[in-house]
């Protein structure tokens, strides 16, 4: 019975004998013998009879024995002397216990139902590799009987090391996860309410936006910078907005995503730079409910982005796994189900997005003109100025405590958006409907934001108890979403082709026309190589190459290869004409839209 106790990992044992002389010396008994063999101890008796039997049929119920259970002592079993060192280096755990040194190699991050590693035990001289599963007893039972008979030590000596070293790489498995009992935040004082109050109710909360993220680094792209804190703060919604940004290497998707990361408590935040197949089934539930999940360069593995749509559309989780059961070895079917409300982030470089991917999020360029350069290298020219110094010692601490603060203050709300039925959107695409959706969001997630500015209603249903409390989009928070979208994100996300294909497309028409100019002939039928579109753009030559392959592809570009083989290719303009740009003019204006508030007007 003890080794059944020790193959399942009982901590702790209840005992509940007989109040009579034989079953207080029985209890004694087994109590001195589970404490020796590492077990902490409870000992309980029938509180009115002496029989246990006696007093179950006299009516005591679950929760006085429960109570019993809770008010005795707990005996714990007795320390282990041996010492217990653990260091890493590298990939390599190295455990020392007494005068064993076990090192493991191959340990995985995040695991659930089998650990299996190699380990090699080195004791007085002698070395012993094996690969072991540490959650399967049997390989536990198999290596220590072979390690045993190898170095002449009790062989329940090394399960017992075997599974300490076990519990703790749980331990340090669970402090990746974010998993532990610390995990409440620590009340926000008065004095923090205040500020965090101060910032949220203020008229000018996306101005100081803006500007708070200029001063902690970020140049331009204001449009972009309200998106990105929006999305991070629509994780506490029901409908919470995802982002792809998309730019070439360098560009600084990465930094706007850490310029937002500085501005919301940690616990807020999910930060992913890479990610094992299935790590987002495993990972603990709190860490995927009302999280900014934010991945990095991720978007590369299908059954990776297949989870990320799931938390997106279906909000959760479910994956059907066999699994070993360690009792009798079978292989057995288990469903795990994990509920999900997450708003996220994920950075590419690629120009063309899965349709399924890009039909659930914004997608966000990075400005890459020369201008947008411009700024950054005047952001880097101050960068050892006095003012750059006082900045980061007193200006930005301040910025980000607020910004925390307000943080820690905004609570989930119902939120009604009367506008959505007032609104024309294109519609001559399928993936319009998703868009449309899109920019609903957008506006409550505004409206969420500013919810201290807002009148709290009450209804009533009959069908419900309780009352229902809610806040409603107005006019400012329409006006600031259609900004936002207007000001190059929704073209971006409504418009297959990459802004910077656009942008290489009209490069490429002022060098044609330029040349067609010298050539006395058109600018249709100019042509010219990728050497010398960089020579003339300035450009990089992955940029330029990845933008040319867009343009070709969607035929506004021609390439012309030579008759022999390796031969370079040429580039001649389809047409001389301006991309075709998506006609948003039928999205009402935040003046229109006013006007058809006031008269009750509907979308078409």
């Amino acid at each position: 019975m003890l080794d059944i106790l020790k193959e399942h990992r009982v901590k702790e044992i209840v005992t509940a004998f007989d109040n009579d002389d034989a079953g207080v010396k029985g209890a004694e008994k087994l109590k001195e013998k589970l404490i020796e063999n590492g077990f902490a101890v409870r000992t309980i008796f029938p509180p009115h009879k002496k029989d246990w039997n006696e007093e179950l049929q006299n009516g005591v119920t679950a929760d006085t024995i429960k109570e019993l259970i809770n008010k005795a002592e707990i005996l714990q079993a007795n320390e282990v002397k041996e010492e217990f060192k653990v260091k890493k280096d590298g990939f390599k755990y190295v455990f020392t216990i007494g005068d064993i040194i076990y090192q493991l190699e191959g340990v995985k991050e995040i695991f659930v139902s089998n650990l299996k590693v190699n380990i090699k035990a080195k004791y007085d001289g002698e070395r012993f590799p094996d690969n072991v599963d540490l959650y399967s007893a049997r390989s536990r039972a198999s290596y220590s009987i072979n390690l045993s008979n190898m170095f002449g030590i009790e062989q329940k000596r090394i399960e017992k090391d075997l599974i300490r070293i076990l519990e703790y790489l749980e331990a340090e498995r669970d402090k990746k996860l974010g998993a532990g009992e610390n995990d409440k935040e620590a009340e926000l004082t008065e004095e923090e309410k205040k500020i965090g109050m101060n910032f949220l109710r203020s008229l000018d909360l996306f101005e100081q936006i803006v500007n708070d993220m200029t001063i902690l680094g970020y140049v331009g792209e204001d449009a972009n910078k309200l998106l990105m804190y929006l999305c991070a703060t629509s994780r506490l919604m029901d409908a919470p907005i995802s982002i792809i940004i998309i730019s070439q290497s360098g560009a600084g998707k990465s930094y706007l995503v850490d310029i937002v990361l500085m501005l919301l408590p940690v616990k807020e935040y999910t930060d992913t730079t890479s990610v094992s197949e299935h790590a987002y089934n495993y990972m603990d539930e709190k860490d995927l409910m009302n999280k900014f999940l934010v991945m990095g360069e991720m978007m590369h593995n299908i059954n990776i982005e297949h989870q990320i749509r799931d938390m997106q559309s279906a909000k959760r989780l479910v994956r059907h796994v066999v699994l070993k059961d360690d009792k009798t070895g079978e292989l057995k079917t288990r469903k795990i189900h994990k509920d999900v409300n997450v708003s996220s982030v994920v950075t590419t470089t690629r120009k063309k997005i899965n349709a399924e991917n890009a039909g659930r999020c914004f997608l966000m360029n990075a400005d890459e003109s020369r201008k947008q350069t411009r700024k950054i290298y005047g952001k880097h020219g101050v960068k050892y100025e006095i003012k750059k110094i006082y900045n980061k010692k007193v200006v930005i601490p301040k910025i980000i405590k607020k910004h925390h603060c307000a943080q820690k203050l905004l609570h989930r709300r119902v939120i009604v958006n009367e506008y959505a039925t007032s609104i024309d959107f294109p519609d001559n695409l399928i993936r319009f409907r998703r868009d449309y959706e899109r920019f609903i969001d957008l506006i409550s997630a505004v409206c969420f934001l500013r919810q201290y500015q807002k009148e709290v209603k009450n209804i009533k249903f009959d069908e419900i108890v309780e009352e229902i409390s809610y806040i409603e989009c107005d006019e400012l928070d329409y006006e600031i979403a259609y900004n936002v979208l207007m000001n190059g994100i929704l073209p971006a996300t409504m418009f297959e082709i990459a802004k910077s294909s656009v942008e290489l497309h009209e490069v490429l028409r002022e060098m044609a026309r330029e040349l067609a100019k010298e050539k006395g002939i058109k600018s249709e039928d100019v042509t010219f190589t990728q050497r010398e579109i960089r020579e003339y753009t300035n450009y990089g030559q992955s940029w330029i190459r990845e933008n040319l392959r867009i343009l070709v592809e969607y035929e506004y570009i021609q390439k012309i290869r030579g008759v022999k083989r390796g031969a370079r290719a040429f580039y001649q303009l389809k047409k001389d004409e301006e991309i075709k740009k998506m006609d948003l003019s039928m999205i009402p204006t935040p003046e229109e839209m006013k006007n058809r508030i006031k008269k009750g007007e509907k979308g078409a």
